[in-house]
C-alpha cells in the first residue's frame, strides 16, 4: 500500500496539474507561532488568555484583558535535517529570522451600564500559523533510476503524444535522449532509460522550499461579570509555498551506453488567501479553574500554482538540452477548504503564583477538500476523483498542547511547555510521524512593560519519496529562540 501511495502522489505531483493530498495537508497542518509567553509554554492559551496570541486559539482570551496592550516579537530558527538514503546520511542547515507575532488590544471599561457586562475589547493581531522554509539533501547509490519511472509512465503512449501527457517529465526524458522507444511484439510503444542492465546509478537530489501561512484576526470579545468570557473573530490568511528541486543522477557503469548522467529541475510556487471565523468562550465555575471551547470554521483559499520544470542529459559525445522556448510552464487557480477544528481547553491558575493550561484540538483532515475556480480565465476541472483518493489517505488526529508558568515574586515568570501534533497521514498509508514540540522560556515584567524569551525545540520525522523504490527518511530538528515586548496603555 506504501508503494501505492508514493507512485500516486509522484504521478500528481509530475504531471501538469500539481494539486493532490499534500496540498490538503499542506495548508490544513498549522500551529501558531505567537508571543514568546504563548511559545514558551507551547501554545497551550485555550482557557487562559490574555495573550495577544490567544485570540487564534480562542478570541474570548481577549475578553480576560481589563487594559489596552500592544506587542511584537520575533523568532530565529536553526534548522537541521539529517535525509538517510540507502544507509547513506547527508546534513543540511539553515537559519531563518521572521516576524512571529504583532496585535493590540483596546479594551473600553463597560461596568456602568450595569448589564452584567464588564469590558469588552476589539483587537488586532498578527500571527504565523505555518512556516515552510526548509532544505534537504539526499545522495546514494541504487539500481533503480528516475528514468525508469519516467519510461513506466509513458508506456504505450507515442512519443508525440508525451507532449500532452506528460509535459513536465517523461517528455523531457525523451526530448533530451536519456531515454528511447521501440517498438512491441504487438505493436504498441514502449520506453528504455539509456542504461544498461546492471548499471547503478548514483542520486543526489536537493529540494529546497520557502514560504508559510500568516493569519491576521480582527477579535471582539467581551467580558460578563468576571465568570463568562466570549468572543469571536475573523481571520485573514496569506499563503505562499515555493518549492524546488534538482534531481541529479551519475550512471557507474556506462558500458554499451552513451549516457553518463542527466539532471532534472522541477519548479512550483503557490500563492492564495483566505478567510475563516472563529468563535469561543471561556468559563469560570470557580475562581481558580477555567474552561474554555473554541470552533474555528474551514479556511476558505483560494489559490494559484504556478509549475515549470526542465532536463538536461550528459551523454559522451554531447549535452542535450530543453531550448528555452519550449521549457514547459503551467499554472492552474482553484479552491481548497480546510478541515473544521473544535477546541476543549482547561485551566487551572493558583492564586498568582502559578497557572497551567491543556488545549485538546479535534481535526478530521478528511474534510479537506479541493474544488475548481471560479475564475473564468482558467478551465474548471472536476477534483472528485482526487478528493476520493485523498480521503482514505487521511484521518481524525487530536493536537495536545500543555504549558505551564510560575511567578516569582510577581516580576519573574518560569515557563514551560509540551505540544504534540500528529501527522494527518492515515499510518497504514503513510508511516509519517507527527511533530514534537518541548519549549520553555521566562519573562521580567515591570510597570506597563514586560520582556519575555522562549526556547523551543521541534522534532519531526518524515518520508520523501522521489518516485516508486526511491525513498529517503529525514529526520529534522528545529531549534528556535523566541523574544517578545509588550506594553499596556
Amino acid at each position: 500500500m506504501k508503494k501505492i501511495c508514493s507512485l500516486i502522489f509522484s504521478i500528481l505531483f509530475l504531471n501538469a496539474f500539481a494539486q493532490d493530498v499534500r496540498d490538503l495537508v499542506r495548508f490544513s497542518e498549522t500551529q501558531v507561532f505567537g508571543s514568546a509567553r504563548f511559545e514558551a509554554m507551547g501554545g497551550s492559551f485555550g482557557a487562559l488568555g490574555a495573550d495577544l496570541s490567544s485570540a487564534s486559539i480562542n478570541p474570548a482570551g481577549f475578553g480576560r484583558y481589563s487594559s489596552s496592550t500592544f506587542g511584537m516579537g520575533f523568532q530565529n530558527t536553526s534548522i537541521l535535517n539529517k535525509a538517510t538514503f540507502n544507509q547513506n546520511v547527508v546534513q543540511n542547515s539553515l537559519n531563518s529570522f521572521k516576524l512571529n507575532n504583532l496585535g493590540f488590544v483596546l479594551t473600553n471599561d463597560i461596568s456602568e451600564r450595569n448589564r452584567g457586562f464588564v469590558f469588552q475589547q476589539f483587537g488586532f493581531s498578527f500571527n504565523r500559523v505555518q512556516d515552510f522554509k526548509d532544505s534537504y539533501t539526499y545522495s546514494g547509490q541504487q539500481f533503480n533510476s528516475l528514468l525508469d519511472y519516467f519510461c513506466n509512465i509513458a508506456d504505450q503512449v507515442e512519443p508525440n503524444d508525451l507532449y500532452f501527457n506528460f509535459p513536465f517529465s517523461s517528455v523531457l526524458a525523451w526530448d533530451t535522449y536519456a531515454i528511447d522507444n521501440f517498438t512491441n511484439d504487438n505493436g504498441t510503444t514502449s520506453y528504455s532509460p539509456r542504461l544498461n542492465d546492471v548499471t547503478n546509478v548514483i542520486h543526489r537530489r536537493r529540494v529546497q522550499s520557502l514560504g508559510g501561512i500568516s493569519e491576521y484576526n480582527f477579535t471582539l470579545s467581551a467580558n460578563y461579570m468576571n465568570k463568562l468570557y466570549i468572543g469571536g473573530n475573523l481571520g485573514l490568511r496569506t499563503a505562499r509555498f515555493e518549492e524546488n528541486f534538482v534531481h541529479h543522477e551519475i550512471v557507474t557503469n556506462t558500458e554499451g551506453m552513451s549516457l553518463d548522467s542527466f539532471e532534472y529541475q522541477y519548479n512550483l510556487k503557490t500563492k492564495g488567501n483566505g478567510t475563516n471565523l472563529k468563535l469561543g468562550l471561556i468559563y469560570l465555575p470557580v475562581q481558580s479553574v477555567r474552561l474554555g471551547l473554541s470552533l474555528h470554521t474551514p479556511t476558505f483559499f483560494e489559490l494559484r500554482d504556478d509549475f515549470s520544470a526542465n532536463m538536461v542529459s550528459y551523454q559522451k559525445d554531447i549535452t542535450y538540452r530543453i531550448d528555452p522556448q519550449y521549457v514547459p510552464v503551467g499554472n492552474y487557480k482553484y479552491r481548497l477548504r480546510t478541515p473544521t477544528k473544535l477546541i476543549g481547553s482547561f485551566a487551572y491558575v493558583y492564586s498568582t503564583k502559578a497557572c497551567f493550561n491543556a488545549d485538546f484540538e479535534l481535526v478530521n483532515y478528511k474534510w479537506a477538500h479541493l474544488k475548481t475556480t471560479k475564475d473564468l480565465d482558467y478551465e474548471p476541472y472536476d477534483y472528485s476523483a482526487i478528493n476520493d483518493e485523498s480521503r482514505p489517505q487521511l484521518r481524525t488526529t487530536v493536537n495536545i498542547r500543555l504549558g505551564g508558568e510560575i511567578n516569582f515574586n510577581g516580576n519573574y515568570f518560569l515557563r514551560g511547555g509540551l505540544a504534540l501534533y500528529p501527522s494527518a497521514y492515515d499510518k497504514n498509508v503513510n508511516p509519517t510521524k507527527g511533530v514534537k514540540l518541548f519549549t520553555g522560556g521566562f519573562g521580567i515584567k515591570w510597570k506597563n512593560s514586560s520582556l519575555d524569551l522562549a526556547l523551543k525545540v521541534e522534532h519531526r520525522n518524515f518520508n520523501y519519496y522521489a518516485f516508486n523504490e526511491s525513498l529517503a527518511k529525514i529526520n529534522s530538528f528545529r531549534n528556535g529562540i523566541v523574544f517578545n515586548y509588550a506594553f499596556g496603555f
